[in-house]
């Protein structure tokens, strides 16, 4: 079974640069440096891209209610998150959409609510205040340059690492998941996240993994939602899961182990040393 790959955006260079209007202390040249410029710490512009809208928009401002396991529709926008979240995927209210369309700000979701004229729901953040248009202009220009990630996502590390997005990890779910969500910090080797390098298990009843009776969910879908970094979609055949905890494991050694486009096997476990097996587990429904 070979991945899908859903459509992404290569980098772009920005055309053009939003900047907010900086505060300061000019009159006595108090906050300024030798040149007249903000000194560390100040003030600081806000840029079209995704360290400085998640620093400056997302961490501030979304996660007071985007974030952690009580977030809305389960959509996070804290820093270890956002991306994953946001880019290539589709939105919950409305699934045609996608949350953030590489190159195509008018067409991302995230735009629509931000700017009030989204189909369902309520303008964001829920209840105001809203962002001004200057802000949501930063925001557009991103993804218009094609919603690139932050550098130190986009990189490869020696043993890369992987971490679950959706559910999070010893995650209690009231309702199935429509999918599963796992991001590494770099790019993999898509091409190896076939059957036998993704395993999704269920305890059988009793919360355990280690005494034989587990069941092995068949028939799992997996795609590639993005690249660099690889953020990588785990789906069920079926919208039925019975209550019970799972685990999902994707192989980091041993016959299936996967590497990352360097060669490298991943570092699951977040050791530093790399090949060891990514291991996830989460609860849905109430178990015994």
């Amino acid at each position: 079974m070979r991945p899908r790959l859903a459509t992404f955006m290569r980098p772009r260079l920005a055309t053009t640069s939003v900047l907010l209007v900086l505060a300061g202390c000019a009159g006595n040249g108090e906050g300024l440096d030798e040149n007249g410029q903000p000194i560390n710490g100040g003030p600081q512009p806000l840029l079209p891209d995704l360290q400085s809208i998640q620093d400056q928009v997302f961490t501030p401002i979304c996660t007071a209610c985007h974030a952690g396991a009580a977030a809305p529709l389960g959509f996070r926008l804290d820093a270890a998150s956002s991306y994953a979240m946001l880019v290539n995927t589709p939105s919950a209210e409305v699934p045609s959409l996608m949350r953030v369309s590489p190159g195509n700000p008018d067409a991302s979701y995230i735009i629509q609510k931000l700017e009030g004229h989204a189909a369902v729901g309520g303008q964001m953040p829920l209840g105001g205040p809203y962002l001004p248009q200057s802000t949501i202009d930063v925001i557009r220009q991103w993804i218009s340059d094609g919603a690139q990630p932050t550098a130190a996502a986009g990189g490869n590390a020696s043993a890369t690492s992987l971490r679950a997005i959706a559910p999070m990890t010893d995650q209690v779910l009231t309702q199935a998941p429509r999918e599963l969500l796992v991001a590494a910090n770099g790019e993999l080797n898509v091409t190896q996240l076939e059957a036998g390098a993704v395993t999704l298990v269920r305890s059988g009843g009793d919360g355990t993994f280690d005494d034989g009776n587990e069941i092995t969910v068949e028939g799992l879908r997996v795609s590639i939602r993005s690249l660099a970094p690889t953020v990588v979609v785990i789906k069920a055949p079926t919208d039925e899961w019975p209550a019970d905890r799972y685990q999902l494991r994707i192989a980091g050694r041993g016959a299936f182990a996967v590497t990352n486009v360097s060669g490298n096997a991943i570092d699951g476990a977040a050791t530093g040393r790399g090949a060891s097996d990514f291991v996830t587990e989460f609860t849905v429904g109430s178990t015994p």
